[in-house]
């Protein structure tokens, strides 16, 4: 985010929460203090897929950062957006209204394993940020939030590919962005499923790195011909950064 972005009030009703911006005062976004608060991941994401975005799914939106900048580009879009946890689902609302999004936008504080909480082949875009971490592999952080929002503790990669594919209607898109050693892993997943990369870029922390994330597009096998693979997106450049990050977070035209 911006140095616009970070600044920050405390929420005249609760010190538990602060009001953020996106897209340069575009798009607010209300976070804890504590707990589960938004990256540049979604930033990443939002600025890869492709409009238009039509009714789109955000599996965990969490405080609704991705939704709101997907939202906030395609006047057109609708969305729903599913978050397990109801503390996050209720702030995700709030900046929805505060948004200006509440007839084209809703949330749904659920679990999406359970039958009933997704409708269906409903979706042109299923788009997220899911958890990225499997159990076992790291620390869990002493939050509950942030261990629910970064480690697979209630939705696998597995599981949320399983959602995710649901959801889609035939010609439907499923983009998310991902950890790089993890690349492999994910084609295998939505191979399984009968769905392919239809576009991919990977993401260096500076120009020449080792790629540390990816952003994708999927599929149903059918539609695709080749992965369509683009020059890496770079987030740092002489120390701040990129032009092409800047423009994403709204800085430059």
């Amino acid at each position: 985010m911006s140095s616009a972005d970070d600044a920050r009030a405390p929420d005249a009703e609760s010190e538990a929460v602060t009001h953020d911006t996106l897209l340069r005062g575009r798009v607010k976004l209300i976070q804890p203090v504590r707990g589960f608060r938004s990256s540049l991941d979604p930033v990443l994401l939002a600025g890869f897929i492709q409009a238009p975005y039509g009714h789109f799914l955000d599996i965990g939106c969490g405080t609704g950062a991705l939704s709101f900048l997907l939202l906030a580009r395609d006047p057109a879009a609708t969305g729903l957006g599913v978050e397990i946890q109801p503390r996050l689902a209720g702030l995700a609302t709030r900046s929805a209204e505060a948004n200006s999004f509440g007839a084209r936008f809703a949330v749904v504080a659920a679990d999406v394993r359970e039958q009933g909480s997704v409708p269906p082949a409903a979706f042109d875009l299923v788009a997220s940020n899911p958890p990225f971490r499997p159990l076992g592999q790291g620390v869990l952080p002493p939050q509950a939030e942030r261990s629910l929002a970064h480690h697979e503790v209630a939705l696998s990669l597995a599981e949320w590919l399983d959602v995710a594919k649901a959801a889609l209607r035939a010609e439907g898109r499923l983009a998310a962005i991902y950890p790089a050693e993890r690349l492999e892993e994910m084609r295998a997943g939505l191979a399984d499923r009968g769905l392919t990369m239809s576009r991919l870029r990977m993401v260096q922390a500076q120009a020449g790195a080792r790629a540390s994330r990816f952003c994708f597009e999927a599929r149903r096998s059918a539609l695709v011909t080749e992965t369509q693979t683009e020059a890496p997106l770079v987030v740092h450049e002489q120390g701040k950064y990129s032009a092409e990050v800047r423009h994403m977070l709204g800085e430059e035209s």
